[in-house]
């Protein structure tokens, strides 16, 4: 009977076909192929559609143009999971146990030897290709810029999963995975903006980044709870639009010298599931048979958390010269998992040898705030040959993971190269961009502490039909997949083409 009363995630995969857009490593790479070339450092000079994410008030820099991309990105992500010891494992025999009786311990595990699936390393190397196609036009407003930019993936339109961070995993992947990179959906991404000239010198521009959100509704009628592959369902669904805010400023304060300010709204897609479940012959406790026991599950999932971030950057201009350099704060403290809670409140759990206290310090395992520091340049040997070079640092926000949470996350340490030729395509000018970006993510290697894993077979454990104590039970058992330990790095590289058409 319990089995149907989380009948609600069966419905979550229906929810996920209401979301169009989903996270993407574009927000490291760069939206277009000078930005990738740049590590994506191009907030202060832009060269391409790609300011709409980087700096929107730089779209005063550009002719209006038509532009055309193809991009591929190909990771190579890995997390090694450390050999468990036996004696760690959930014996068949809790099934015996008074664990979960009373309606208390919901969250109980299974056997070792019954998981659904074997525990694993999880390593990310799949290719992904995207096309995108971007236009920036005056409209015929002196000092005014219009703009859009739209990605597509070569393969499939959505793609997206959601994962527990402790051992509740244990039902689904078995494993541990990635939070910040490595794991992205596969989606459309669209952007939307315009900048403005209010001054000589001074540029302002906002966009808009597209996010949806989704709401489910499911009715469900269980006629007979004992056969677990028949219900009769509906569902309702609703989605709409949730846009991210992009705000960007530039000013020259000198002939060589440009300032630059970007604020970035947090982003994520969020969906609400409510499944709403009756049972034949199942009446509320106390009724004497008179009252029908109506359930009403609420699950609610966070997908491609992205900070809110605010970025300050200077920039030099000598001769066929062009560098900047600049500083983003990330507030990453501000993160909610997939499972829409705090990394500080996943890691803390009752202790089941004690219930009613927790032996965990919240504040250890929150999320921290970040800054990321980003270089880029461009020089122009010669008329209409320009060679670009970039590199950023974004250090993680992920507490060392002794704990029951298992947040994979690295450095990540980011290099760009490029050239931009101009050329005529009839008798309009044109320019064709080549990019190459390569990642690299410091290893870092977990150690966990059992004093803060969750002991899923509790010492205090007795026999449920004659309450005798379980010696079994003693010590530490746990499916956590990332007890007792992982280490996870990787690299990645990332390249682009695209062609732009000047009018």
């Amino acid at each position: 009977m319990r089995a149907w009363l989380r009948f609600g995630w069966f419905f979550l995969p229906v929810v996920l076909w209401g979301i169009e857009a989903f996270g993407s490593p574009f927000r490291i790479i760069g939206y277009d192929g000078y930005a990738i070339s740049k590590a994506n450092s191009q907030s202060v000079y832009g060269g391409g559609i790609g300011v709409l994410y980087s700096n929107p008030a730089l779209l005063m820099d550009e002719q209006s143009q038509l532009s055309l991309g193809l991009f591929v990105h190909q990771p190579h992500f890995r997390a090694i999971l450390f050999d468990r010891p036996n004696q760690v494992d959930v014996p068949i025999t809790i099934y015996e146990s008074d664990i979960g009786s009373g309606g208390n311990n919901l969250d109980r595990a299974l056997p070792t030897c019954e998981l659904p699936n074997p525990r694993a390393d999880n390593r990310q190397d799949e290719l992904a290709g995207y096309m995108g196609i971007g236009m920036i036009h005056s409209l015929g407003v002196e000092d005014f810029r219009i703009g859009f930019s739209l990605l597509v993936p070569s393969q499939g339109f959505l793609s997206a999963s959601a994962h527990y961070a402790d051992e509740r995993e244990q039902v689904f992947s078995n494993t541990v995975h990635f939070v910040r990179i490595g794991e992205y959906g596969r989606s459309i991404e669209a952007f939307l903006g315009a900048a403005y000239r209010p001054a000589p010198g001074v540029n302002l521009g906002f966009s808009l980044e597209t996010s949806l959100y989704a709401q489910a509704t499911t009715g469900a009628y269980v006629p007979e709870a004992t056969v677990q592959d028949y219900a009769q369902m509906n569902i309702k669904l609703e989605g709409g639009v949730k846009p991210r805010a992009v705000f960007g400023i530039s000013v020259d304060p000198a002939d060589m010298l440009r300032l630059s300010l970007v604020w970035r709204d947090r982003r994520y897609i969020g969906i609400e599931s409510d499944a709403l479940i009756n049972l034949w012959n199942f009446h509320e406790p106390g009724s004497n048979g008179v009252e029908p026991k109506r359930v009403r599950q609420h699950q609610s999932i966070v997908l491609d958390f992205e900070p809110m971030e605010v970025n300050l950057a200077v920039g030099l201009t000598v001769g066929s010269w062009k560098w900047e350099a600049g500083l983003t704060w990330n507030h990453w403290a501000d993160y909610i998992d997939d499972h829409h809670k705090r990394a500080q409140e996943t890691a803390v759990f009752e202790d089941p040898n004690h219930p009613g206290t927790s032996s965990v310090n919240a504040g250890r395992f929150a999320f921290s705030d970040t800054y990321s520091l980003s270089t880029g340049g461009s020089f122009e040997p010669e008329p209409g040959h320009i060679l670009l070079g970039g590199l950023s640092y974004r250090p993680s926000p992920v507490p060392k993971q002794i704990g029951r949470t298992n947040y994979v996350d690295n450095d990540l340490l980011v290099v760009g190269l490029g050239y931009r030729m101009e050329l005529v395509l009839g008798d309009k000018p044109a320019r064709l961009d080549f990019g190459i970006q390569s990642w690299y993510l410091v290893p870092v290697e977990v150690n966990k502490d059992p004093e803060f894993i969750r002991d899923e077979f509790a010492d205090h454990a007795k026999t449920l039909i004659d309450g005798q104590p379980m010696l079994e039970a003693q010590g530490l058992q746990t499916n956590n997949p990332g007890f007792p330990g992982y280490k996870h790095d990787g690299w990645a590289l990332a390249g682009s083409i695209s062609l732009s058409y000047l009018f």
